[in-house]
């Protein structure tokens, strides 16, 4: 019995029964299965189903050595990239146990499904625990602020991002970055209150940075206001104070050591130069200054409701009006500091990059909506003999927004490669297939078929997938090889990607750009090859659910062309 005992209150902490009320538990629940409902969307396969995705490839493939290989560098920063990396070694060795440790040989291996799926769970299930552990440092941070009652109402807020809750089912860099900001914020708020936890506060900034470099946007106000200005006005805390000190030269070592600063200076300076360079110039969609600025802040107005509601932002909004007309100075300073990371990070980074995409928002998306958390409490607090009212108001706020949610989760488990696959399950085996299309894109082909795919790069510059044949095609012609029929990847399914102009989705390194690609799409899509398109598979959910498209990589509809005589004989 008393074991049962020690069980239960093992449980109660590590749900926060006692901190957070028996509320938590039931969000923690349910963002939990949030975030477990479809996370193994496209697996078992050789690759991530998600854009800019570090798992499984670079992670099972160690590209993290090249953070450390002098004059080389990796594009990520190296603190996630290790984690997963650890997690993909029993893998590595298990390839390496059974074809050798020969570079091509072990490269062939590792890419099987096998060990690409184990890898890309490990990754999954860390990021989802990291999602967690955002939900549990806004609860911490908000019922510091507000009490309990607030801090679960915050998590709510959290929870029902449903762009958050998409990321937490990716091998992204964005959770993680934004899981090391939100702990950070809780250390900040202990050190506006006098706590010595300069240390911890600029440990977790420094982890965020050496997890995803855009992170440091957010700690250009939040570091100086709330390690020097807040306590020096609120007690006179000396900003040469030893704490502040150690902890400054502490994390400038940590960082310099394992970002390869000190180790690897030239590819350290060769990565920050890709950086600001190649990895965001091509890619800006806004013009600079203060126009830039009101296109940005009008298409996050716009993207409101893929990431939440208007009624939690409009309650947010009344939380932000709360929050500046509560108690002294010091008490409206602490809660203000989510609002100023979310500015800081706007500030350097959104409006800085120019880029269109909604992880590029997300941390503004966690930080805000929190705010909802303090209209609801000045509301129950004020409506005291109202409060069934309040709760049903709070329901009718958050209604939309879990909708949201739930659309999220069922674009996941009905992706139109589902579809795609069961079709080309259904072809005879050894059927010749024509693949177009980079990895991210492409439905999971069945080993039975003939699987070819073409493109007029070279196949060093390819990202491989298991069980298909590259070759070079300098015509782009499927007749050629007889190919019965053509599968085409969600980023080229789409009329768009055979006229000239700008260029494609810039993720997979199979991008079809070239003259000669677009040329042959137009030929297609226009039937003068001898195809006919057999498949046209979409997203398609019952109302009140709805498809959600998250930076190209769901939503998209799937293409599959077949041979004019196949579709003549069939019919």
């Amino acid at each position: 019995m008393s074991a049962l005992r020690r069980a239960r209150a093992l449980a109660s902490r590590l749900l926060g029964v006692e901190r957070f009320g028996e509320g938590a538990v039931v969000l923690q629940a349910l963002f939990g299965l949030a975030l477990l409902v479809g996370l193994g969307w496209g697996l078992p396969g050789t690759d991530s189903w998600a854009a800019d995705s570090i798992s499984p490839r670079s992670c099972g493939l160690g590209a993290i050595v090249e953070t450390y290989w002098p004059g080389h560098y990796h594009h990520y920063p190296p603190l996630h990239m290790a984690i997963l990396t650890g997690w993909s070694l029993p893998w590595m060795a298990l390839a390496a146990a059974r074809v050798g440790m020969g570079r091509d040989a072990l490269a062939a291996e590792i890419i099987r499904p096998l060990y690409m799926t184990g890898i890309e769970i490990g990754a999954r299930l860390i990021t989802a625990a990291m999602a967690f552990g955002v939900l549990r440092a806004t609860m911490v941070l908000w019922t510091r602020l507000a009490g309990r009652r607030a801090g679960v109402a915050a998590g709510v807020a959290v929870a029902v991002n449903a762009v958050f809750v998409f990321y937490g089912h990716t091998g992204n860099l964005d959770v993680p970055g934004v899981f090391w900001l939100a702990w950070m914020l809780v250390e900040l708020d202990r050190v506006a209150s006098g706590e010595p936890r300069e240390l911890r506060a600029m440990l977790c900034a420094t982890a965020a940075v050496l997890t995803k470099d855009q992170t440091a946007a957010a700690l250009f106000l939040t570091l100086p206001l709330y390690l020097l200005v807040v306590p020096w006005f609120a007690r006179r805390a000396s900003p040469l104070r030893r704490d502040l000190w150690i902890a400054v030269l502490v994390s400038a070592a940590v960082y310099a050591l394992a970002s390869g600063l000190a180790t690897n200076p030239v590819g350290f300076r060769l990565r920050i130069a890709h950086l600001f360079g190649p990895a965001s110039k091509p890619e800006m969609h806004y013009p600079g200054g203060f126009v830039g600025a009101i296109a940005i802040t009008h298409d996050e107005l716009l993207w409101t409701t893929d990431f939440t509601s208007w009624s939690v932002v409009a309650a947010a909004g009344a939380g932000l009006v709360v929050a500046a007309m509560r108690g002294p100075w010091t008490a409206r300073a602490r809660t203000l500091l989510p609002l100023v990371a979310a500015v800081s990070f706007c500030l350097f980074f959104s409006f800085p990059v120019r880029q269109r995409d909604h992880r590029y928002f997300l941390p503004e998306s966690i930080f805000l909506p929190a705010y909802a958390a303090l209209a609801f409490e000045w509301a129950w607090g004020r409506w005291g003999h109202g409060r069934r009212w309040v709760a049903a108001a709070a329901a009718a706020v958050l209604l939309p927004a879990v909708i949201g949610v739930v659309s999220m989760d069922a674009t996941l488990l009905a992706d139109p490669r589902y579809e795609a696959e069961r079709y080309l399950a259904r072809l005879p085996a050894g059927t010749h297939v024509d693949v177009v299309g980079g990895p991210i894109f492409l439905p999971r082909i069945p080993p039975a078929l003939d699987a070819v795919r073409p493109g007029v790069e070279p196949i060093g510059d390819r990202q491989a997938i298991a069980g298909v044949l590259d070759l070079v095609d300098p015509g782009m012609d499927p007749r050629a090889r007889g190919a019965a029929f053509i599968v085409l990847a969600t980023e080229l399914s789409d009329p768009a990607m055979a006229k000239p102009g700008p260029p494609g989705p810039p993720f997979a390194t199979m991008q079809y750009r070239d003259p000669v690609s677009r040329a042959f799409l137009a030929k297609l899509f226009g039937g003068s090859l001898g195809y006919t398109r057999a498949l046209r598979a979409a997203c398609a959910l019952p109302w009140p659910l709805s498809c959600r498209s998250i930076h190209h990589s769901t939503g998209g509809e799937m293409w599959i062309y077949a041979k004019q005589a196949t579709v003549d004989a069939e019919r």
